[in-house]
């Protein structure tokens, strides 16, 4: 037992008490002050150290033993409690929001080793055009070496298209005038012939067909980034899905709702706002005709349905945030904390405050 208790008594006596006995020979000396235990002894020995003698002198009692007089009772200590008090007022705004800070379960967990890795390749391989728009490189698993040939797996695919295109004529207007905007707009280039044959580990071609929304009257392209390759290796397999960013809806819909003036905003086509450099990757073969031959294409902006877009858009949308905090703070942190993948869900205590924001968002917003 390394430790008896502590020092006894616990707060120190006021020696007037011991006067009463100064003639008596005292086994402890500074008894009314507090000091650690010097032995102790079982109960088996008690009767052999105590002797017959015996005072009690107001509720203080001495009793004689071997090693001299021990002195015990109740008495007064001397207190070495401080009391402090302080008193402050706050505004029940600052109060409510050191409720939450206090009562908010944190999510932020360590990162792992591969999300270390995806988030140091972001840092070490974006960049930012004149314009400010982002471009960054698919964040891969050590390396695409593993990736097999593509191209015949799209063009079966795109067959299976068009014989459902074949049936509903509507559906096909649709898909083509969305190509067509996906070229106009600079998101996906033709491949010239002499750049089409390349290794097969050196790009990938992307399967894509139209999704319904639950109604059933408008569908969005996706293109497949889990479809595998002659060697059963898809372009997602070798991608970093990267760490979550974002904080989780049901704190940003609570703070959302605690906002005097209450906004919302979204970012249009948020994943084709970013350049892709290594854009062989994200290769698709398309016609506007089953009687015409098929072309290659390339998807020059980051692609919905490869594992990485996700990740890749919201860090992009953070990086702006921090790279332009100086000149729009209030966009900035509104721009961390209230975007839940494209949608934003900010807030004012004002209305100055709320346009001021406003301002700032489009300013800043323009820039990604």
């Amino acid at each position: 037992m390394p430790k008896i208790t502590c020092d006894l008594p616990q707060c120190p006596v006021d020696a007037s008490v011991l006067k009463t006995f100064k003639q008596l020979q005292l086994a402890d000396v500074n008894c009314h002050q507090p000091g650690p235990i010097d032995i102790l002894l079982g109960a088996d020995v008690f009767g052999e150290i105590m002797l017959s003698g015996h005072l009690n002198v107001s509720g203080i009692s001495a009793l004689e033993s071997i090693f001299g007089w021990v002195i015990l009772g109740k008495t007064k200590g001397i207190s070495q409690t401080i009391i402090s008090n302080h008193a402050s007022c706050n505004a029940v705004e600052f109060e409510l929001d050191k409720f939450w800070q206090l009562e908010e379960i944190s999510n932020i967990k360590p990162y792992t080793q591969e999300e270390t890795a995806c988030e140091n390749h972001f840092i070490q391989t974006f960049s930012r055009d004149s314009t400010g728009r982002f471009a960054v490189k698919f964040p891969f698993r050590e390396s695409s070496d593993e990736l097999g040939s593509s191209r015949d797996i799209a063009i079966h695919r795109l067959h299976q298209i068009e014989r459902r295109f074949a049936k509903n004529p509507s559906l096909f207007n649709e898909y083509h005038k969305f190509m067509e905007d996906y070229l106009k707009l600079g998101h996906m280039e033709l491949i010239p012939e002499n750049e089409i044959d390349v290794p097969a580990n050196s790009s990938f071609y992307l399967p894509h067909h139209p999704v319904p929304n639950k109604s059933g009257d408008k569908f969005r392209v996706v293109f497949d980034g889990s479809a595998k390759s002659s060697t059963g290796v898809s372009l997602n397999d070798k991608l970093m899905v990267g760490p979550q960013l974002q904080t989780d809806l049901t704190t940003i819909l609570i703070r959302f709702r605690m906002h005097k003036i209450a906004m919302t905003a979204d970012i249009e086509k948020m994943y084709r706002q970013i350049i892709l450099k290594d854009s062989d990757f994200q290769r698709i073969v398309w016609r506007d005709s089953p009687f015409k031959p098929i072309q290659d294409f390339r998807l020059t902006r980051i692609a919905y349905g490869t594992a990485s877009a996700p990740y890749l858009a919201v860090k992009c949308l953070q990086q702006l945030a921090i790279q332009e905090e100086q000149n729009f703070p209030l966009a900035s942190k509104a721009a961390l904390k209230d975007f839940y993948v494209d949608d934003l869900m900010p807030g004012a205590n004002s209305t100055t405050e709320a346009l001021d924001l406003q301002a700032q968002l489009i300013q800043m917003l323009d820039l990604f």
